[in-house]
């Protein structure tokens, strides 16, 4: 008998819980369960963000000379 997957509420509930186990997977251990796990993402995004714009701004004024 073919087992059946259990369906998501949404695609966007089912996206999220994906980030959300592939988070845990990334970060240290002891971060894995505490309340501090929203900010540290958040600002792991913004630094993220930031580099991401530096190099791409960099790339930009090098292609254009």
């Amino acid at each position: 008998m073919a087992r059946q997957k259990k369906k998501p509420d949404s695609v966007f509930k089912e996206a999220w819980d994906n980030m959300s186990a592939d988070f845990n997977r990334l970060m240290p251990e002891n971060l894995r369960q505490r309340e501090g796990k929203k900010k540290f993402v958040l600002w792991l995004f913004i630094i993220e963000v930031i580099v991401l714009g530096a190099i791409g701004t960099a790339a930009y004024r090098w292609w254009n000379g």
